[in-house]
């Protein structure tokens, strides 16, 4: 049984011609529905198919309506669908042009079934009826074809302006990931529970996590369970200042970092609380220099201190050795008086050794300073600790020299001072022996690096905060005021002095001094810099 497209209210006519015209009608629709269909999957033009389709469907239209009684056909009205589609597809131009063939083949349908006028009149019907009735139809079919040219260009303003909107929030958004992306204080915003719902890239450098690990994860894994009460606290709404805190994060694979955080709490137009709003900034260096300054004050007044003190106890301290060296001369003393007197002799030139080094700290010598090309002096350093007795077949002294010519404004009395006592305390700090790596490289183009690397038994974060206290040591039997003498020689050149260390990891010195310009080496590179400039 075929099925009825065309008369799905069986309304067609009882006169059938010699072909069956629905299975014919059916087949053809069905047919030209396959064909438009895989030109669409094909992707070929698709303004195109829509002429084609047009012509087919107008060709089709046509066809039913002459087959079922013209004039009087109730199918007329499928025109219309014809004309409002072609309008909103193609325009003005498509809708005009729709309306146009659909009333010339129309009349020319309605002309065909009349049999020359003579058929219209047996159906009752006068010629200017026929008329009339083609005229209504064809000012119907301009009258859709305007109201779709209107909603197409409706449609067309509308989806401009849509487009439009589209654009600029896209690039509203845009500009916002870009703002966010771009600044370099760290940016967190959560939902209520704490669930991170954006995390910029500086919030991955400052706490060595990626934006896409932490998308989703909870907020008290990067600032811990107590500060993140703190933030449900209701005080935090009520109070017109953001939160601020200030704690010490553990990066992955580095050192810890000291941070500084701001919170505000995240709401939307009606003011309802929506989540938070974290930034942080990597406050280390600040707290570096915030140490360094306090730790110049505490110096300074113990300096002054030591001065003093140590002024007083060298003068009574000669007269009492010298006292005891003409009782240990006279003839006829004990054997067991003699050791004492031993005794205080080697304690009087201990204690002497002490002060001396604690004038040092005082009141440090002046030293005349010039160009001084590092790797002689390093290289020097370097021979002299191999000779010395501390180092023996257990220890391994390494020296790598990165660049040459590497020139600073210095001593070299007050340098070999310091080298002297930083590779000491490497040997001490690696007793049942170890390697110790001395590295001399440039660092950027106006800074030298001297890097000591040892094996050893490395310090705590407590043991690093004591480092450069005067009488603070952290071997047996020193006296605690190599490193503070060692500080003030690199103050005195311009020069920073940085300890990284971890208990059982060992510990690792970095000094840094200014590059002197002014060094035969770096004038005679100036011709080629300049060349190389030109290019």
């Amino acid at each position: 049984m075929w099925l009825n497209l065309a008369d799905p209210l069986g309304l067609l006519p009882e006169r059938q011609g010699p072909l069956p015209f629905l299975p014919f009608f059916n087949i053809t629709a069905l047919a030209l529905t396959i064909v438009f269909l895989l030109l669409w999957r094909s992707r070929l033009n698709y303004r195109f198919q829509l002429v084609l389709q047009v012509a087919a469907d107008l060709a089709l239209t046509t066809l039913l309506v002459g087959h079922t009684r013209g004039i009087e056909s109730t199918f007329v009205s499928f025109y219309l669908l014809v004309i409002i589609y072609c309008s909103l597809t193609l325009g003005r131009a498509g809708g005009n042009i729709a309306a146009a063939l659909s009333t010339i083949l129309y009349a020319a349908v309605v002309t065909a079934d009349g049999l020359q006028i003579i058929g219209l009149e047996s159906h009752g019907m006068k010629p200017f009826q026929a008329a009339y009735r083609i005229t209504a139809h064809a000012l119907g079919f301009w009258a859709v074809a305007l109201l779709g040219t209107c909603l197409h260009q409706r449609l067309r303003s509308v989806e401009s302006e849509l487009k439009e909107r589209t654009d600029s929030f896209t690039q509203l958004q845009r500009l916002n990931e870009h703002i966010v992306s771009s600044i370099r204080s760290g940016l967190i915003t959560t939902n209520l529970d704490g669930q991170i719902t954006l995390f910029n890239a500086a919030a991955g450098e400052l706490t060595g996590k990626s934006s896409t690990e932490m998308q989703g994860k909870w907020i008290h894994e990067i600032i811990g369970k107590p500060f993140w009460t703190r933030i449900q606290n209701p005080d935090l709404l009520s109070n017109a200042r953001p939160l601020r805190h200030e704690q010490w994060i553990d990066i992955p694979g580095g050192t810890p970092r000291f941070l500084g955080f701001s919170v505000s709490p995240l709401n939307d137009q009606d003011q309802r609380l929506l989540g938070y709003i974290i930034s942080f900034q990597d406050l280390t260096e600040i707290t570096r220099l915030e140490e360094e300054v306090r730790l110049k004050d505490r110096m300074a007044v113990v300096g002054r201190m030591a001065a003093g003190i140590a002024h007083e106890i060298r003068n009574p301290l000669t007269a009492i050795r010298g006292s005891v060296e003409m009782l240990s001369s006279r003839s006829g003393l004990p054997d067991r008086d003699r050791k004492l007197l031993d005794i205080l002799i080697r304690e009087s030139d201990r204690l002497n050794k002490f002060v001396g080094d604690f004038m040092n700290y005082a009141r440090p010598r002046k030293y005349e300073k010039r160009p001084l090309d590092l790797v002689p002096v390093l290289k020097d350093s370097v021979t002299l600790l191999r000779n010395s007795p501390e180092i023996r077949e257990k220890y391994v002294v390494r020296l790598n020299i990165e660049d040459r010519d590497l020139w600073i404004h210095a001593s070299a009395d007050q340098l070999n001072q310091v080298f002297w006592n930083l590779t000491q305390n490497a040997v001490r700090a690696m007793p049942d022996g170890g390697e110790l790596t001395i590295t001399l490289r440039r660092h950027f183009d106006d800074k030298v690096q001297i890097v000591f690397q040892d094996s050893g038994i490395g310090m705590t974060q407590e043991d690093l905060s004591h480092l450069f206290q005067p009488l603070h040591s952290g071997f047996k039997g020193g006296l605690g005021l190599g490193l503070s003498i060692t500080f003030q020689i690199m103050e005195d050149h311009n020069g920073k002095l940085a300890f990284e260390s971890e208990k059982g990891k060992g510990t690792k010195v970095v000094l840094t001094f200014p590059l002197e310009k002014s060094a035969p080496a770096y004038e005679s590179m100036q011709p080629a810099i300049a060349r190389l400039s030109r290019l």
